[in-house]
């Protein structure tokens, strides 16, 4: 058994509801039947029965009317030691931890479809181009004009773009004629797998300047998040130097002149005991002379925007970047 086949049932599996549905599953019925048995709502049970039929694990046909699902007693009479006998475990490890930060470098640089800001580092360079590059297409001959057109709808900086993918063997040119080498993926597959040697333009500074900048700093760089205790609501913020947007907003608060209404409003009617000021992650610089500290805080920001959502009911922060001086 190929181990994507087996990680989709042992997750259908991981649900108490979807456990009760392959319970009463034991002849077939419909959702109505299964909705009435099981306790559930039918969209309830539409709704899992479609992550089970997903899976493998149940299968449908219709009568009449309806909709009748069964039990595959194919996958059903499987032992788990033929569940987690795996053909190619290496290969779907590595896609998906491939596909994972692909995933997390273009919603970090990415937003809406537009390119935010293109990454210093290599790899996450390459991904980025390769997002771009699916707008083109194998085979076709494009104007240079044409190529920027392109390029514009998902990034302002179609000059820097357009010079990285010759640059970086994607397309070739001839004269004003522009054609694809790569395909797309296989340019940032390639990338996130591959160690290349670094040229001048991407190591600028050495392993020595990387520690030195970095002992010299007062504070790392991180985020940050100031709580309000009383109702849970943060207000979250990052930096390349902690100390100062953490003092800074200490004095705004207690001064009366902090730029978030809403916050100052919080601080003056429950008070600073009720406040707490904390650093929530800090940014570890490593021994590679492709690191950049800006992209790394870039990754970890987009992080924690997803785990607190400081918006709304939840938060203080009316947009998603939270990048302070």
């Amino acid at each position: 058994m190929e181990i994507g086949e087996s990680v989709r049932i042992i997750k259908a599996l991981a649900d108490s509801s979807r456990l009760v549905l392959i319970q009463a599953l034991h002849e077939p019925q419909c959702v109505e039947e299964l909705a009435q048995r099981c306790g559930l709502a039918p969209s309830t049970v539409c709704f899992h029965l479609a992550k089970l039929e997903k899976s493998g694990l149940v299968t449908k046909k219709k009568d009449q009317y309806y909709a009748v699902y069964s039990l595959n007693d194919a996958i059903f009479d499987k032992s788990l030691r033929e569940l987690t006998a795996f053909r190619n475990a290496d290969q779907f490890i590595q896609e998906e931890r491939v596909r994972r930060y692909r995933s997390k470098v273009l919603r970090a640089f990415m937003n809406n479809g537009r390119v935010t800001r293109i990454p210093a580092q290599h790899k996450k360079r390459l991904i980025v181009l390769d997002e771009i590059l699916k707008r083109f297409h194998a085979g076709e001959t494009y104007r240079e004009n044409q190529v920027d057109e392109i390029i514009e709808e998902m990034c302002s900086d179609y000059v820097t773009i357009r010079r990285a993918f010759i640059d970086e063997g994607m397309m070739e040119r001839n004269k004003e004629l522009y054609q694809l080498i790569k395909p797309p993926d296989k340019v940032s597959s390639a990338g996130t797998n591959e160690m290349r040697k670094p040229s001048m333009a991407d190591s600028v500074k050495t392993r020595q300047d990387i520690k030195r900048e970095y002992k010299e700093r007062k504070k790392p760089a991180g985020v940050f998040q100031v709580k309000n205790l009383a109702n849970g609501k943060v207000f979250l913020g990052s930096s390349l130097n902690l100390e100062g947007p953490l003092n800074g907003h200490k004095f705004m608060l207690s001064n009366g002149s902090h730029r978030v209404p809403e916050l100052q409003n919080d601080w003056n009617t429950f008070g600073p005991d009720k406040f707490v000021f904390e650093i929530l992650e800090v940014v570890k610089v490593k021994d590679d002379p492709n690191f950049n500290l800006e992209d790394e805080l870039t990754l970890i920001e987009q992080i924690w925007i997803e785990k607190l959502q400081p918006f709304g009911e939840r938060g203080y922060n009316t947009g998603t970047r939270i990048r302070q001086a």
